[in-house]
């Protein structure tokens, strides 16, 4: 788990410019100041360990779980949105925080100290059957939510109803004729958590891949990482050495 302070911080300013200032999601995206072609000769999996800059942890994460045959298979159709490095950061920030102060335990150092199944479920809700480009978005206004709520749509194993929709901005006074920008939704307790889209339309072979912005929290809520893996329990380093002398003893 390494921590890249510069790259975030400049990769952190270009993102938050565009989102300020409204850059829309074309078939092309933005990428360094410029324009490049949305297509990715390679699967989604392919496409995330392309850019260990944004999905180094990511990737690590998700090879430990199902995920990894699944965002591999080049007979899949799946729109992945996807967290960066920057999303778990944040969010083993805060579970290392309260496992300190509220729970008198020590930090974790590793991702592996948190169990697969987490992960696994945690990045299930940012995989969706089927490709969705933003033109095959339903358009979402969060302030008129009975004209234009989006579409719901079952994470891939059908843990989850997600919501994702195109948010239609203002453009010279008339309204919906501005930029769009892609949005994905997790309810919880009656409210939808939204994550927004940076860089939409990255298309690998087997599918459509949506980075999220780096202000999100992996899980949409940040005690999400904290509560689930405590709640399955954290490996320190000795229960590691404990789990392999048990596997030992009974082979």
């Amino acid at each position: 788990m390494k921590r890249r302070i510069y790259t975030f911080v400049m990769l952190g300013t270009a993102l938050l410019f565009m989102a300020i200032n409204g850059s829309s999601c074309q078939d092309d995206y933005l990428k360094d100041g410029g324009t490049t072609s949305p297509y990715y000769d390679g699967t989604v999996m392919q496409y995330l360990e392309s850019r260990p800059d944004l999905f180094a942890d990511l990737v690590s994460v998700i090879k430990n779980t199902q995920w990894e045959s699944v965002l591999s298979d080049p007979n899949e159709e799946i729109t992945f949105f996807a967290p960066t490095d920057f999303s778990i950061e944040r969010s083993v920030d805060y579970l290392n925080r309260y496992l300190y102060e509220n729970q008198g335990m020590d930090k974790i150092t590793s991702l592996n100290q948190v169990k697969s199944e987490v992960w696994e479920d945690m990045i299930s809700m940012y995989v969706i059957k089927g490709k969705y480009r933003l033109n095959d978005i339903a358009q979402i206004d969060t302030t008129a939510l009975s004209t234009y709520p989006g579409q719901t749509n079952q994470t891939y194993d059908k843990k989850y109803k997600m919501t994702m929709g195109v948010c239609y901005g203002d453009a010279n006074g008339i309204k919906y004729a501005g930029y769009r920008q892609v949005m994905y939704a997790y309810p919880e307790g009656g409210e939808s958590v939204y994550a927004y889209v940076s860089s939409c339309n990255i298309e690998p072979d087997n599918g459509i891949v949506h980075v999220l912005r780096l202000d999100h929290y992996l899980g949409f809520m940040r005690s999400m990482l904290y509560s689930k893996a405590y709640e399955a329990g954290i490996m320190y380093p000795d229960d590691r050495k404990k789990m392999k002398n048990i596997l030992k003893t009974k082979n």
